[in-house]
């Protein structure tokens, strides 16, 4: 008996992964995680043009200010590990930063390869594409409309914001057309609980005038956190559901099949390639 029930549960169990990994397959959209960064130097143009030509869905970039209140495309804090120069971009004018090598650490076919501006990658916009907008610290929020408005490409439909509450108001107020999500990590509390939870993700949604979510969906607390119910709590209140960054296509299925509208990956296409493999093999 106790056999013939585990074959039953096994079999319900993989019936519900066949479903997921359908659904992968035909629903889910992927976002290039800086650009195709598996395979160029992340936040550079070579990186979002290799997200274009392979036909990903959207890419992600991230937005710091240099001296002279230009914004340019760089992911960490300081210019040390990915170009040949120490320090923070707000310490050099765009013209110093455009001198950069930002792509020899990546691979010897990638040197010479520069900090593009955030102008220059709006210019990739296209209809039927996103593209991410991650707005990281001292990030000036008037200067960032002007440049989003200053190109004509860069449309509502085209164009997503993510941010926290210090960015994501302001925007909300200056740019009322596009979309805002808050982008937030899972993290564990002092007294064992995971946050954000569910009601207090719809209650920060909801303050910051935000139109959806994008969670961290990768590790052992992201796993244990994002649930149905979980994903049913935020959509039922009128927002939308998105996750970073993952690799693996059976985590994708799994968060597809969960309802999320856009996963977040460093390498777009192959795990677009990845899904849709597993999607044919469970049919």
């Amino acid at each position: 008996m106790m056999k013939k029930m585990m074959m039953v549960v096994t079999g319900v169990a993989g019936i519900s992964m066949t479903l997921a990994v359908a659904r992968a397959g035909q629903d889910i959209r992927f976002i290039s995680h800086r650009g195709e960064s598996r395979d160029a130097p992340e936040n550079t143009m070579a990186a979002f043009r290799l997200s274009r030509e392979r036909g990903v869905f959207g890419f992600e970039c991230d937005i710091y200010m240099t001296a002279d209140n230009e914004i340019i495309c760089l992911h960490d804090v300081t210019l040390d590990r990915t170009t040949d120069a120490k320090g923070k971009p707000g310490e050099f004018t765009l013209a110093e930063l455009k001198k950069l090598d930002a792509g020899s650490w990546k691979g010897p076919q990638f040197a010479g390869e520069r900090i593009p501006t955030l102008a220059e990658a709006l210019a990739l916009a296209q209809d039927g594409k996103e593209i991410y907008i991650d707005i990281k610290g001292g990030v000036n929020i008037p200067r960032l409309v002007e440049v989003v408005k200053a190109e004509p490409k860069a449309t509502p439909e085209r164009i997503v914001f993510l941010g926290g509450t210090a960015s994501i108001p302001p925007l909300r107020k200056l740019l009322p057309d596009y979309r805002t999500y808050w982008v937030v990590g899972v993290r564990q509390k002092e007294d064992g609980a995971l946050t954000p939870g569910a009601s207090e993700a719809v209650a920060v949604l909801k303050r910051m005038g935000a139109h959806g979510i994008d969670i961290q969906g990768h590790g052992a607390a992201a796993q244990k956190l994002l649930d149905r119910e979980y994903v049913k709590t935020i959509k039922d209140a009128g927002f939308s559901f998105h996750v970073w960054t993952i690799n693996d296509a059976a985590r994708a299925a799994e968060l597809a099949e969960l309802g999320a509208e856009t996963i977040t990956t460093d390498c777009g296409a192959k795990l677009k390639r990845d899904v849709r493999v597993m999607a044919h093999k469970a049919q």
